[in-house]
């Protein structure tokens, strides 16, 4: 999926359009994660309140890096299926960075896509979608309307859009985010299979069944040809022999 809504690891969400973990919270984060992504939670938790609270003193609640430190617990949290416990520290990290980043920080569109996730994972769609919108609307004015991040933003949209059955929306986010990927990181680029994939899925719940073979032709075209040329071009010369007679 493109990036899905539920699919990011803490890291990637932490970090997603253009905002990097605090250099002082970089080490804690890295071990937090990689506690986190073994299962070991009795340790990943402790770490975090820890830090937490050892932020809020010297630096008081109201600090970007507490906000940061709320949104890496509230990650893990989420990652618990603690969806509760995430939606409350994910807001609290949003007023914060609201607060004291200004309302089109990239770190602020970080937070409400962190939310919008959360929101999905719980199937409250029409709530997580204004989320994502502000969050796109952010990263749009921040970075450019046709950033790589952008498209990640388009493809949680869309798939958003497309458990509340809305199709033309869905067809008009993918498609645009198979534009920016396509023009920014090349047509071989793995986001780009990975957008045509859920465009044309979303074909096929519309029963658009041309449409949507015809993007996994391509996709398959793309693979063949990227496993031919990992062989060192030996599979290229025998393509032609290879192909039906018209």
């Amino acid at each position: 999926m493109s990036l899905s809504p539920g699919s990011q690891s803490p890291s990637v969400a932490a970090q997603q359009g253009g905002y990097e973990i605090p250099a002082r919270l970089r080490t804690l984060h890295n071990l937090v994660i990689q506690y986190a992504s073994q299962g070991r939670y009795e340790v990943a938790v402790p770490l975090c309140k820890q830090a937490l609270e050892d932020l809020e003193k010297s630096s008081g609640h109201s600090h970007p890096d507490v906000a940061t430190m709320l949104n890496i617990l509230a990650l893990v949290y989420r990652d618990q299926n603690k969806y509760k416990e995430a939606t409350d520290l994910l807001n609290d990290a949003l007023d914060i960075r609201e607060q004291t980043l200004g309302g089109e920080h990239p770190a602020v569109a970080a937070t409400l896509n962190n939310l919008a996730v959360l929101y999905g994972k719980r199937g409250k769609y029409t709530e997580a979608e204004p989320l994502c919108k502000r969050a796109l609307e952010i990263r749009e004015k921040v970075l450019g309307t046709n950033h790589p991040d952008v498209a990640k933003q388009l493809n949680n949209l869309a798939l958003l859009c497309q458990n509340q059955g809305k199709f033309e929306e869905v067809e008009q986010y993918y498609q645009r985010a198979l534009h920016i990927y396509q023009t920014r990181l090349g047509p071989d680029d793995p986001n780009v299979a990975k957008t045509k994939n859920n465009l044309a899925n979303a074909y096929l719940k519309q029963g658009k069944y041309q449409q949507a073979e015809e993007l996994y032709k391509e996709i398959l075209s793309s693979h063949d040809l990227e496993l031919a040329t990992r062989r060192g071009g030996k599979g290229l010369a025998c393509l032609p022999a290879c192909l039906p007679l018209s």
